[in-house]
């Protein structure tokens, strides 16, 4: 708990975005959002590395909340932080824009937890921590489900019979809902359109990776459903997978249901295919170049083939999902990419787009998405604006 001694001091805005691998965080001032710090910690192999400003240090210890927690409170020393706001991956139907954290809330959301098992009690977890250490603090949470509230019925309910939806809420949600958003907004300022003139397709690429197609302002669909689980490979995440490998799971190999859940999440992907999660890793192992990072050992024949294998089976998932969207709309205005492999890697977007159908009209646009001040906007929205 830290007691208030900044006096007349300026009052600051922190904004704190948990993702499957990494911890961003940043700082503003309340008046006028200007940004006043900002960084992340990230799990890399089984450490940590924690980086801000022009400083980065090395953690020698894998996925720790408290011990992740400890290293960055220290940097919120010299901010007054009256308003903190968390991005949570998901909301279901009745979370749709930005909510304040109240004890009501907090009981609500926890039904969640199991649709977003590797994000929702994490970010649950981080917010008992921050009332812990700012308990006057105002607190607010953003959904990336809320983006998809335009979805009609025919994109977001699957085949089953209709009691599972009108009773247990079982139907496509879509995630990276910030991500989308801000690729959409980005493409509105490239292209001087208005949004609700635009058909586009947003591609975040990173540890977690989706695709959204937009039409006239409004998504109306996208790669994930009813987890972040599901649509494309990635780093550890299986992506789609017919229900009857489950079942054989389950009844051949006797598998539980909690390890089942356990391997899609955090063994299959890239990991599952080509024994590492790191894209990075997978590129350079299947014998590409990727700008600013090196490869730390030499690889044998078996690996390199098993990562040719696994980055063609990446690149197939997203050239499926863009090409089922780009043959759903008439005119295509442009594609965005964003995330850690999308924006960051030109050679991963050629691979991508080579044999993919579009005119010469469409835009590739890359957006090097600013998540931090489209949460920051959304908590002061929702904390601060009367």
């Amino acid at each position: 708990m830290r007691n208030s001694r900044f006096g007349n001091m300026k009052k600051h805005l922190l904004v704190l975005n948990y993702g499957s691998s990494s911890l961003k965080f940043a700082v503003f001032e309340v008046d006028g959002l200007k940004e006043k710090l900002s960084g992340s910690i990230s799990l890399i192999g089984n450490k940590s590395v924690l980086v801000y400003k022009k400083t980065k240090v090395n953690i020698a210890t894998g996925f720790n909340l408290k011990i992740w927690w400890e290293y960055i409170e220290n940097l919120f020393d010299d901010f007054d932080i009256k308003y903190v706001g968390f991005r949570l991956v998901h909301g279901g139907e009745e979370f749709t824009d930005t909510v304040r954290v109240n004890q009501q809330f907090l009981q609500q959301i926890k039904k969640y937890n199991k649709l977003a098992p590797l994000h929702n009690p994490i970010v649950l977890e981080l917010i008992n921590i921050v009332k812990e250490t700012w308990p006057e603090a105002k607190l607010s949470v953003s959904f990336d489900t809320a983006w998809y509230k335009t979805l009609e019925p025919e994109a977001y309910l699957y085949s089953l019979p209709l009691r599972y939806y009108e009773q247990n809420h079982i139907r496509k949600y879509g995630f990276h809902g910030l991500s989308h958003e801000a690729s959409a907004q980005y493409a509105v300022q490239k292209l001087k359109k208005d949004l609700k003139k635009l058909s586009l397709i947003t591609c975040h690429l990173g540890s977690g990776a989706s695709i959204t197609w937009l039409l006239n302002g409004q998504v109306k669909d996208t790669s994930m459903g009813f987890s972040p689980n599901e649509g494309l490979t990635m780093a550890t995440r299986s992506g789609d997978l017919p229900a009857s490998i489950v079942f054989y799971l389950a009844t051949e190999l006797k598998m539980s249901l909690a390890n089942i859940q356990e391997m899609l999440n955090k063994e299959a992907g890239l990991l599952g295919l080509a024994g590492t999660g790191d894209l990075r890793e997978v590129l350079l192992r299947a014998g590409h170049k990727v700008s600013g990072y090196r490869k730390k050992r030499s690889y044998s024949s078996v690996e390199r083939k098993r990562a040719r294998q696994a980055l063609a089976i990446y690149i197939y998932d997203v050239r499926r999902y863009l090409s089922s969207y780009i043959g759903m709309t008439k005119k295509l205005d442009a594609i965005v990419f964003s995330g850690a492999a999308g924006a960051n890697n030109a050679d991963l977007r050629k691979m991508i787009l080579k044999g993919i159908n579009i005119t010469r009209s469409c835009k590739i646009l890359v957006a090097q998405n600013d998540e931090n001040k489209n949460l920051a906007n959304k908590t002061h929205k929702c904390l601060v604006k009367k």
